[in-house]
């Protein structure tokens, strides 16, 4: 029987700060060696001997991942860097962070929309289970005033992200499920409606009606419906959104970060 091929070593790149070297290294050695979630790293003594860097150096390094959510720290017998997933929270942070110094317009967002919103609904048309589906209707029902849904407007645009939540959380496509995602925690946390009166009542309209047929779609699991319904969906709210004169808050991408 062959030997079994030793894994890549770790290496490093002159040119970086040699903390960022053996970030990199790590991150290299991650992906060649095809290494899961739990996988231990090499211990520090063989981490220093690869990367020819004093133990602060390493050390530093560790702490970098342990940051960006990439392992989790141990100490004692048993002890060192365990590789973790980085969590959705750190990534909405992430983007948050960059968003402070950026121009964001709702009309960018919902370009965006437009395109993921519609792939989202195809994907799950054919993975809902009844449980979904229930819930899903009762949140129609949260978004407007006349079928159960909060007198405060913000509530009842609350319960219709909450919708589009539910059907991130079916999404057999992570990074799929991720960029939806992403959108939705921007347009809470920026968008700002200044003329969220009683008297409009177009929004809880729209919503009540594309929801509803949406809906169909995905009992009946019909993926090409689902996403044509989407799309017109996005179509309309962001008309909505303009007509009810909304603006973009930078500044309450601080708020609640938590979500």
């Amino acid at each position: 029987m062959p030997p079994k091929p030793k894994p890549p070593p770790l290496t490093r790149n002159k040119r970086v700060k040699r903390s960022d070297q053996v970030v990199n290294g790590i991150k290299r050695w991650i992906v060649q060696t095809q290494q899961q979630v739990g996988s231990k790293l090499p211990q520090e003594k063989e981490l220093i001997e690869q990367m020819g860097v004093s133990r602060g150096t390493v050390r530093e390094a560790l702490a970098a991942l342990q940051v960006q959510g990439l392992v989790a720290l141990s100490t004692g017998p048993n002890g060192g860097a365990t590789l973790t997933q980085t969590s959705y929270e750190q990534c909405l942070e992430a983007v948050s962070n960059f968003l402070y110094f950026q121009p964001v317009d709702i009309t960018t967002l919902y370009a965006l929309r437009r395109v993921v919103e519609p792939e989202l609904a195809a994907n799950v048309a054919t993975r809902l289970d009844e449980d979904d589906l229930t819930e899903l209707e009762a949140l129609i029902g949260h978004s407007h005033p006349a079928h159960g849904g909060s007198e405060d407007w913000n509530e009842r645009r609350e319960a219709d992200l909450l919708f589009h939540d539910r059907l991130i959380d079916a999404c057999s496509s992570p990074f799929l499920g991720l960029v939806c995602r992403l959108l939705n925690d921007v347009i809470r946390r920026v968008i700002i409606v200044r003329h969220a009166l009683p008297a409009f009542d177009s929004f809880d309209e729209e919503i009540m009606h594309s929801h509803t047929e949406l809906l169909d779609a995905l009992r009946t699991r019909d993926a090409s419906r689902a996403r044509d319904v989407m799309k017109r969906h996005m179509e309309h709210a962001e008309v909505l959104a303009l007509e009810a004169e909304s603006r973009v808050d930078r500044g309450s991408l601080l708020m609640n970060p938590s979500g």
